[in-house]
């Protein structure tokens, strides 16, 4: 398993505490709970991941999640931090 994963930004919804990312066609072993990875709004850096997120999603960048924990198909994979390369 890794503890990473990059591709298109799919989808992003918030909730209340939490937003949830999903990247487009990612491979089995870098696939999330329902292919989500969440940001919880008590992260120290927030905003400045969120915001990384949109900017990723509207330019259409490539965006690579680094997660806490090893990415497995029966949890949402918390967000450690975002690249995005151009």
């Amino acid at each position: 398993m890794a503890n990473r994963a990059t591709g298109k930004v799919a989808r992003i919804f918030a909730t209340s505490g939490r937003v949830y990312v999903r990247l487009a066609d990612l491979p089995a072993d870098s696939t999330p709970k329902d292919g989500y990875f969440q940001l919880a709004q008590e992260h120290p850096n927030y905003d400045a991941i969120y915001s990384l997120a949109l900017a990723a999603a509207v330019n259409r960048y490539d965006l690579q999640i680094r997660t806490v924990d090893e990415i497995v198909p029966t949890e949402y994979a918390a967000v450690q931090y975002m690249v995005v390369s151009w």
